[in-house]
């Protein structure tokens, strides 16, 4: 099997492609939303109405799948973009950086790094470094002491958006093992022995990304895992202690099924009615029916899920 080095291209080709399926309505009360949370500075905004390098790349996501980033949104958001090009506080602010740039010029918007001194991408790839543990996988912030699946998953997501491969692929990969539970799935950190929705997702992704997939034996461990989180609500829960459904973990679920080639395990009717209950009728999606509020985090989530959740024929 062979890597996939275009893993977020391919996240977002897909998601847009099954974009129509879930109607011209939706897609407009959901595009008018995300556009009213962009401030005149081009950031997006978190849930108390700050700006927000997360919920911006977020925001640019959810803009993308739809179709409506474009022209004069695109080159707002690069603008701001700009003056967050050297304050990276963590992974997870580098990966948010690196995926609004690369969304707002695929788009034909101006590069949010022009005019930056040349190597700036060896620049990116030190930090790499500094989050990496010595366990093999990557942390949130410098020098951590052991790797988490998540961050790893990001900072891989870092080396294909800079055209870098990590130094060393095979303590990566031997990580990733050490993560992977009997049960199928694969859990954050070490310590932890019951996997969880989102690691899970992490965990394929890497396998993905680092061997092209999981090898034959683990396809259906994994995929029966997955399918055994969903819950009475439609949707799937991000472990199996947790009774109710999120969009997170929803949407990871279907994903990942979607790109092991299971999508047939997905009860798309059930998903549909979850997808219903999360969804604001002005526009906008929460976690769940019990999460009041509203931002573009999971407004991502709820249109990537609109996606996967509605037959491809439709």
């Amino acid at each position: 099997m062979k890597p996939d080095a275009h893993y977020l291209e391919r996240l977002m080709i897909d998601l847009a492609r099954g974009m129509p399926s879930a109607g011209v309505e939706f897609r407009e009360r959901h595009g008018r939303w995300l556009l009213r949370q962009m401030l005149p500075s081009g950031a997006f905004a978190d849930r108390e109405g700050e700006e927000d390098l997360y919920y911006t790349a977020f925001g640019l996501r959810g803009l993308a799948v739809l179709g409506y980033l474009e022209g004069a949104i695109a080159e707002r958001a690069s603008n701001w973009l700009r003056s967050r090009r050297e304050t990276h506080a963590s992974a997870v602010d580098l990966h948010a950086f690196l995926q609004g740039r690369a969304l707002v010029v695929s788009v034909g918007g101006p590069d949010p790094l022009d005019g930056i001194t040349p190597g700036w991408e060896d620049r990116v790839a030190d930090y790499l470094r500094s989050v990496r543990a010595p366990d093999g996988g990557h942390g949130k912030t410098p020098n951590p002491t052991t790797g988490s699946t998540y961050h790893t998953f990001l900072a891989l997501l870092c080396h294909q958006m800079i055209g870098r491969p990590p130094d060393d692929a095979g303590a990566l990969m031997a990580f990733l093992d050490s993560r992977r539970r009997d049960d199928g799935g694969y859990v954050e950190v070490k310590a932890m022995r019951r996997s969880g929705a989102n690691p899970t997702a992490a965990g394929v992704g890497l396998e993905q990304m680092l061997r092209g997939g999981l090898r034959p034996e683990a396809l259906e461990r994994t995929a029966s895992f997955l399918s055994g989180l969903s819950g009475f609500d439609g949707g799937f829960r991000a472990n199996g202690l947790i009774p109710v459904s999120d969009l997170l973990s929803s949407f990871t679920v279907a994903w990942t099924l979607s790109r092991m080639g299971m999508g047939n395990r997905l009860d798309r009717p059930a998903l549909r009615r979850f997808l219903e209950s999360a969804e604001d009728p002005a526009g906008g999606f929460g976690a769940a029916a019990w999460d009041a509020g509203r931002d573009s985090e999971y407004t991502f989530y709820g249109l990537g899920l609109a996606a996967l959740a509605h037959p491809p024929e439709a």
